[in-house]
């Protein structure tokens, strides 16, 4: 018999709630591939930028980095080994998208602080808790 790498019998069901630690590294990526084409397709691109945005999906070695936008390079990275669950995951591609619309370059260092009080933080806290069910609805039915 033939050595496959996919065998849709062995699918794993991905819900809200999955812990990312029980998903295989295939999975994970997967679904926050999906979020952030999501994220591109209903919240839109940065048209400031020279070029648009792209994305990398790596397990991180931050314990407690889950994601960040690079603006010179117009690039979100999702660190998923800090990540609970497949929630989120989700919510994190949001998060990091939300950062690669905003003026972080010229405006987002303009306030002094802390992070939580930072306008452009809570404009992205505010965007996972409002998009993350719609963007998972579209979303699972493709996983």
């Amino acid at each position: 018999m033939p050595f496959s790498f996919f065998n849709q019998t062995e699918m794993k069901m991905v819900y809200l709630k999955t812990r990312l630690d029980s998903l295989e590294r295939g999975p994970t990526i997967r679904v926050a591939n999906h979020a952030l084409r999501w994220c591109r397709d209903n919240m839109g691109v940065n048209n400031r930028k020279k070029f648009k945005p792209i994305w990398s999906i790596l397990k991180g070695y931050d314990c407690e980095l889950v994601g960040e936008y690079d603006d010179v390079m117009n690039e979100v990275f999702i660190y998923y080994g800090a990540i609970e669950d497949v929630k989120e995951l989700i919510q994190t591609c949001i998060h990091e998208w939300t950062h690669q619309l905003q003026p972080i370059t010229t405006k987002y260092f303009k306030y002094p602080g802390s992070y939580s009080r930072n306008p452009y933080e809570r404009q992205a806290k505010y965007n996972e808790q409002k998009y993350y069910k719609e963007c998972w609805n579209s979303i699972k039915k493709k996983i």
